[in-house]
């Protein structure tokens, strides 16, 4: 009986997919708007916006909570140990304190 069960309901599946997907234009792109997420300014902006667009958009930085300087080092401190970001014990240093200035809590 629950094989006749499943059975039937693959042949539906199956049915219904070929009526469905053969009558009806297929999608093959589509084009989304360019919109640019645009840092605050301040020192280390230029290496925050190099570095952190390697894996991801600086809109991960704009909708995060403020953080703590503290915070903010755990952060990038993640991103360069566990995720294997290119970025310099430096070029951290810069990218932590304009996190820090720009989106922290001021601690």
């Amino acid at each position: 009986m629950k094989k006749f069960i499943l059975l039937t309901i693959i042949i539906f599946v199956v049915v219904v997919g070929f009526s469905y997907g053969g009558s009806q234009d297929k999608v093959t792109s589509i084009n989304l708007p360019t919109i640019r997420t645009e840092l605050k300014p301040g020192d280390g902006r230029e290496k925050v916006e190099g570095f952190c667009n390697i894996c991801h958009s600086v809109d991960y930085i704009t909708m995060q909570p403020k953080l703590s300087k503290a915070q903010w080092t755990a952060t990038v401190n993640k991103m360069i140990k566990v995720f294997g970001a290119p970025i310099s014990e430096t070029d951290a240093k810069v990218i932590i304190n304009y996190l820090a200035t720009n989106y922290g809590t001021g601690n």
